[in-house]
């Protein structure tokens, strides 16, 4: 009887709070260097990049939250050999994994310049792309203009007649398609990605990933939704206005089974397999093709002989935030209820907290190479 009567309640309350978001992680300068590991590893792009630990970076002046922004530079002081690794930068991973959501970044600056590949991103800790990749932020050179995109295993393909004011380069997310191209969209807005974006004070990205849709908005900082702004709101994605790119059919009738359990990823690389092949290339680019070189390598050279040209090559953070669907964390109160009330000895609290540390905050393993 009593199980029935939980049941029962525990049916209402997931109908009344289904669509209601929670935060349940903040990052700022207060906690950002604890929650995230740095991966000092080979580039898994390519790229011409010497991949910093912690107390590397620290050294070298690459990081810092001194300020009231957390700074993740690239050395801008030093030449490095061509013939070598590459010029020293950072890349972070989240120590929690998440698996939908809202995840918002507000910045003040982006990284730019020739040769550059900064990117802000989500993959999963299985062996890559099985739990899938989906890219937020990313860009290489001196490009204007954000483009995001989605990378799975297998037959994912999304609909070109979606709400957004993004344009199309592909709809086929299978990394076997146009050399990992991937499913994605260019931003309209000029001013979301490189120079533009720092000259007009930054701004904020949000990604929504649900079951069915991933959708990303840019707003510039005169724009940004109120409920994104007050500290204590609920964010309403419904009042974002049409995203910039959106992600929906016939691969989202089961996201799920393409994208899960993923780390959030921070990284300035150089060159590698998109910067590289594309730098000196495309219509007003100020990056120079060496005579008689090609594009790789005179990636490689600019970036190596060049510090600095990488004086603006840096990531300035007010914070990242993430929120989840409120369900979860409500289905969970309801079943430790329960738990107290037979009488296990465990308190209502401490039995929640215990729960959610497994629903929603699992820390990540070691994670492969993608």
């Amino acid at each position: 009887m009593l199980y029935s009567m939980l049941l029962g309640s525990l049916v209402m309350v997931t109908g009344v709070v289904a669509q209601e978001y929670t935060l349940i992680q903040t990052y700022n300068v207060s906690n950002f260097f604890n929650e995230f590991t740095f991966y000092s590893d080979v580039d898994p792009t390519g790229g011409f990049v010497d991949y910093t630990t912690f107390d590397e970076a620290l050294a070298q002046r690459l990081i810092n939250n001194i300020s009231d922004y957390i700074y993740l530079g690239v050395d801008h002081e030093n030449t490095v050999p061509e013939t070598g690794v590459g010029r020293p930068s950072v890349r972070l991973e989240s120590r929690l994994t998440f698996t939908e959501g809202l995840f918002v970044l507000d910045l003040k600056h982006l990284p730019v310049g020739c040769g550059t590949w900064p990117a802000f991103w989500t993959v999963g800790l299985g062996k890559w792309p099985a739990d899938g990749e989906i890219d937020i932020i990313e860009g290489v050179n001196d490009a204007s203009g954000n483009e995001a995109a989605l990378h799975a295993a297998g037959d994912c393909q999304v609909s070109k007649d979606v709400d957004q004011t993004g344009t199309w380069k592909s709809t086929d997310c299978n990394i076997d398609h146009d050399k990992n191209q991937g499913c994605g969209s260019q931003f309209a807005e000029a001013e979301s990605y490189g120079a533009p974006f720092n000259d007009n004070g930054g701004g904020v990205y949000a990604m929504e990933w649900t079951n069915e849709t991933i959708s990303i908005w840019f707003f510039v900082p005169n724009n940004v939704p109120e409920s994104l702004l007050l500290p204590d709101s609920i964010p309403d994605t419904s009042e974002f206005g049409t995203p910039s790119a959106s992600f929906y059919g016939p691969c989202s009738e089961d996201f799920s089974k393409n994208f899960f359990n993923h780390t959030i990823v921070i990284d300035t690389t150089f060159c590698g397999g998109w910067g590289g092949s594309t730098f000196g290339k495309g219509s007003g680019t100020q990056c120079v093709i060496a005579q008689g070189s090609t594009s790789e390598d005179s990636c490689k050279a600019f970036v190596a002989n060049n510090p600095e040209a990488f004086n603006e090559t840096y990531w300035a953070i007010n914070s990242l935030r993430v929120w989840q669907k409120l369900c979860l964390m409500m289905l969970v109160r309801v079943s430790n209820r329960k738990m107290a009330m037979i009488g296990n000895g465990t308190t209502q609290t401490q039995a929640m907290q215990e729960k959610m540390k497994t629903v929603k905050q699992r820390v990540r393993a070691p994670k492969t190479t993608q």
